[in-house]
């Protein structure tokens, strides 16, 4: 039987940081960033995997993946496409900044098998764009989506973000809007979280954010104007058209198996959770003394696997079958957790449809607390 899997690249390169950002980053040097791609391709041919799987997406995340060169985007998908089975039409996404698209980088992208980009938008508010740090301007979103849709996909994803530092409900119905003019396949879209040691976080004290409350409105009229205008939410955070779904990221939520390249990058394979180094010197040094790079490693138990795809599985819109998890994993949800579901069906945040366990409208802003019960 042959197994799905799915490919994740960590590009830890960026010009600037964001003030919000908390995933792992260094400033793009031309030499490191030599040195890393060299030694991500050994990473990729080191890997022996199994012939039972075949890779059907594949994601460059960052960092800032849109600023590789050509001959590093080709040298990466080559050194997969050499050590892997590949599905037919794989599913292959690029993160990209608005600064970064040219027409040169979309036409280079399209050559190497790109055909999803993931643009960083996050807010149509030049004042917004200001205080989170980004480098690009709102009409440089416009030209950017032009340009990747005349030169590489359609399949344009947006990120946009709400609870920004003096957002108003008019500022973020305007973002949400201009987004929808640009007709893209997909929309992601988070609440702005302060992340400890980031620059928004260390100087909270001078900003004002929308509270709690604001956040959760923000959230609802997100739903709305999305909805009114076809984009379906298949799950907390995430919007499409109809057969626009992030096939990656729904790996992930399905509890599906997942393996992880590059400084800081993740890894769930055989029931195992594997960590590279978060510290570019250190990955590079283990792979050039022909080490894998992982910092850590852990079987996990049959029963953790269980709640981790439980708590992932209810993020999605159409919930968790609870016949599948007795027929497939031998868990009977509804006798294991008969207290937890207890509480959320009296509560309103939990719904059983038949055959599905689902969060309910009310409970998908604060599903995180809700969640948390099932680990």
């Amino acid at each position: 039987m042959i197994n799905n899997i799915s490919i994740y690249i960590h590009i830890p390169f960026c010009i600037k940081k964001c003030n919000y950002c908390n995933f792992y980053s260094v400033p793009y040097k031309s030499n490191l960033v030599n040195n890393y791609i060299s030694c991500l391709k050994k990473e990729i041919e080191n890997f022996s995997p199994s012939d039972e799987y075949c890779v059907n997406t594949i994601y460059f995340g960052g960092g800032t993946p849109s600023l590789l060169s050509f001959h590093h985007l080709f040298k990466i998908i080559t050194a997969i496409k050499n050590e892997f089975t590949i599905a037919e039409n794989p599913e292959v996404t690029l993160e990209a900044n608005p600064v970064n698209i040219t027409k040169t980088n979309a036409k280079n992208w399209k050559i190497c098998g790109i055909n999803r980009i993931s643009l960083g938008a996050q807010s149509f508010n030049n004042s917004e764009l200001e205080i989170l740090g980004r480098l690009h301007s709102e009409k440089e979103i416009y030209s950017a989506v032009e340009i990747i849709k005349e030169y590489c996909t359609e399949n344009v994803s947006m990120d946009l973000m709400y609870g920004i530092p003096f957002q108003s409900m008019k500022t973020w119905t305007s973002s949400l809007k201009e987004a929808i003019k640009l007709e893209p396949k997909h929309i992601s879209s988070y609440c702005l979280t302060l992340e400890k040691g980031t620059y928004l976080s260390d100087k909270k004290d001078e900003y004002s954010f929308p509270d709690e409350n604001m956040q959760s409105k923000m959230y609802e009229q997100m739903i709305t104007v999305l909805e009114k205008n076809k984009f379906y939410q298949y799950e907390i955070s995430n919007f499409s058209k109809k057969g626009f779904e992030s096939k990656h990221n729904l790996n992930y939520w399905k509890g599906g198996e997942y393996l992880g390249f590059g400084a800081s990058a993740h890894s769930f394979y055989k029931m195992k959770r594997i960590n590279n180094f978060s510290d570019i010197n250190k990955y590079i040094e283990e792979l050039a003394h022909k080490n894998p790079p992982i910092e850590k490693s852990k079987q996990i138990s049959h029963r953790e696997f269980i709640s981790d795809k439980i708590v992932l599985g209810l993020r999605l819109n159409k919930g968790i079958s609870i016949s599948e998890f007795r027929n497939k994993h031998n868990f009977d949800i509804e006798k294991e957790y008969k207290d937890v579901l207890k509480k959320f069906f009296e509560s309103g945040y939990l719904t059983k449809q038949n055959d599905k366990l689902k969060l309910t409208s009310k409970a998908l802003f604060v599903s995180n607390s809700i969640l948390s019960d099932f680990v």
